[in-house]
């Protein structure tokens, strides 16, 4: 992800912001990913500090500096680095209080060397090796371990959707429309949406679909972290084949603008591994769901609810005996408001095949609890929904048996 200091973007008419998006096909652009690229390859072993001063010099002199900043930051994203862990400040500790004694105890006529050797003869490792790693936990002393790195193409790629992701950390809100899009690219964009932690209000816009996705500036103390999840989401966005994305957009210190963005700008979605990956806490917690008779779909289809409107179930649970069907919809912390909404819907069309899971932290309000403790199909967890809490409300009410 770009920091907003390395954001390339213009406002058109003082209200629409646009990325300044490069050309991929930029021969210069090309030459400086390449350029970078191949240090990282070749850079493996050695500390940060030498790589950066390294990537410092190849930016300079690129044609667009702020471009090239841009695309090495997205590479080291990619990059691991050594973690020395406690070791180093262990030994500076070790070190730093046996040069006070010997300080201390120094007489005047002593030496540089008779210094070194007092010092040196209560370390726990030689001091030439004490000099050499006693820093080792700063940013550039860590050395480079592994990276992941892209051709030149896909880096240049991956920087344009980058732009439009940094924006979008500061959305309050996202709406999405798909122009009839194919079935397996929707349902690919559905399932990233779920995972992404994220509540939409679907609807069929015509031939195409409307997604609006809240943001997290409707709750201001999680816009970082849950502003990071919104923009994951955007990068798999443009697996639909047309597309357009508007957002009101609040950076810090400047006035509102709106992004617009469609299947015309230079966008590809993440890999397909990604759109596919489960978090390893769902995925753990899924695996406890079910049992000889209640069998999990982590894919269900998209539902009707209320009058009008559609929702996205995280999972299914289907019973093998009566093929009986029962979705069920999440809500974290960040989605009161996505709640409220789905709680009037059901309120004004019940539905028995449909359970309603909130997280603990939002059950806190007192009025929502009491508008909880009084809704049927509603269950609360933390983290995620367990067996204990959600069997129970499985069996079909008495009208349906």
């Amino acid at each position: 992800m770009l920091t907003r200091d390395l954001l390339n973007y213009r406002r058109v008419k003082g209200v629409k912001l646009r990325p300044t998006f490069v050309d991929p096909d930029d021969a210069d652009h090309l030459a400086t990913a390449g350029a970078l690229i191949d240090l990282l390859t070749h850079a493996a072993g050695e500390p940060r500090g030498a790589v950066d001063e390294a990537a410092d010099a190849i930016c300079g002199e690129a044609r667009k500096v702020k471009v090239a900043r841009g695309l090495y930051k997205l590479l080291t994203d990619r990059c691991e680095w050594d973690d020395p862990g406690d070791t180093a400040m262990d030994l500076r500790a070790a070190a730093f209080a046996r040069s006070a004694v010997v300080l201390r105890d120094l007489s005047e006529e002593s030496s540089l060397a008779d210094y070194l050797a007092a010092v040196a003869a209560g370390l726990p490792r030689p001091l030439a090796d004490v000099r050499a790693h006693l820093y080792d936990d700063l940013a550039e002393h860590r050395r480079l371990l592994a990276a992941k790195l892209p051709t030149p193409a896909a880096l240049l790629a991956r920087y344009n959707l980058a732009l439009a992701q940094g924006l979008v950390l500061y959305a309050g809100s996202l709406d999405v429309r798909a122009s009839a899009p194919g079935p397996l690219e929707l349902r690919k964009l559905l399932r990233w949406l779920r995972f992404s932690r994220l509540v939409a209000d679907v609807r069929r816009d015509g031939d195409g679909w409307h997604l609006r996705i809240e943001g997290p500036a409707a709750q201001l103390d999680m816009q970082k972290k849950y502003g990071l999840q919104l923009a994951t989401f955007l990068g798999a966005v443009p697996v639909l084949g047309k597309f357009t994305v508007e957002a009101d957009i609040d950076l810090p210190r400047q006035p509102r603008g709106r992004l617009y963005l469609d299947h015309k700008d230079p966008l590809k979605a993440l890999d397909d591994g990604p759109l596919g990956h489960i978090p390893p806490e769902i995925e753990a917690g899924m695996a406890a769901l079910g049992d000889a008779r209640w069998t999990l779909d982590p894919m269900p289809e998209l539902r009707h609810v209320g009058a009008a409107g559609m929702c996205v179930p995280d999972f299914a649970l289907r019973d093998a005996t009566s093929g009986r069907s029962v979705a069920v919809e999440l809500f974290h912390r960040w989605h009161r408001h996505a709640l409220l909404r789905r709680l009037d819907e059901l309120a004004a069309r019940p539905d028995p095949h449909f359970l309603v899971g909130v997280d603990l932290s939002l059950a806190k309000d007192e009025a929502l609890a009491a508008r909880l403790a009084g809704a049927p199909g509603v269950f609360t967890f933390n983290k995620f929904p367990t067996w204990k809490r959600l069997s129970p409300l499985l069996e079909p009410p008495a009208t349906l048996v």
